[in-house]
């Protein structure tokens, strides 16, 4: 990481969770005990350097709007981050090293959070319900398959009315779970409709019949 107070401080971070850690953009199954413990041993230098850099950034700022304004950028990186991580683990095989490594990487990750959020209490206040909104989730009845296939409908039909199919599973996906992950990909959800499989179609048909037997008896 570039110590100089100059350089990007979340570069390795980002790269780390955004691409070699991330399922979707690289193939995980090739990243080596080595290379995790490896990863696991660095992680500490870089959250204190991160937290070390806001320190100087903050102290070199005399008006509080700066600063807030820095600590805002900081606060957003790091939730951002630890939701992308949460996506990457809940795609990972439960026990190995690979999921642990996932694990502490969002540890971590939480621990720069709540440290920074103490800190700069009065300039991300204004933030908190924002935080509220992202961290809340809804669990669905439905597999991820399922949830994509019932949105595809909807965005079909302009029932949900967005720019593009994918943003509207971006605006809507990550707010979800379902009983087998915590954490949904939005794309996941997308590449299901490529290629929907009957039985996945049926357990939607099934539901929405189910719900205009409801509505009937309201």
């Amino acid at each position: 990481m570039d110590q100089s107070g100059n350089g990007y401080p979340f570069s390795w971070l980002d790269e780390l969770v955004e691409i070699r850690l991330n399922p979707e953009k690289n193939d995980v199954n090739q990243i080596t005990v080595s290379e995790t413990r490896t990863i696991r041993e660095r992680l500490p230098a870089e959250m204190a350097a991160i937290g070390r850099q806001l320190k100087l950034q903050s102290f070199s700022l005399y008006r509080n709007r700066y600063v807030k304004a820095v600590a805002g950028h900081y606060d957003t990186s790091i939730r951002l981050l630890n939701q992308q991580m949460r996506i990457n683990i809940s795609q990972y095989p439960r026990d190995g090293h690979l999921y642990e490594t996932g694990e502490l990487v969002i540890a971590h990750l939480n621990e720069l959070y709540e440290s920074i959020r103490q800190r700069y209490t009065s300039y991300l206040a204004a933030s908190s319900s924002t935080e509220t909104v992202q961290n809340s989730k809804v669990r669905c009845g439905l597999s991820v398959d399922q949830i994509g296939i019932l949105l595809k409908a909807a965005d079909s039909m302009h029932l949900i009315i967005a720019r593009s199919f994918s943003e509207l599973l971006r605006s809507i996906v990550p707010y979800l779970s379902t009983e087998r992950f915590k954490e949904i990909s939005w794309k996941s959800a997308r590449s299901s409709t490529y290629k929907m499989e009957q039985n996945d179609k049926e357990v939607v048909l099934r539901v929405l019949e189910e719900l205009a037997g409801r509505i009937k008896d309201f």
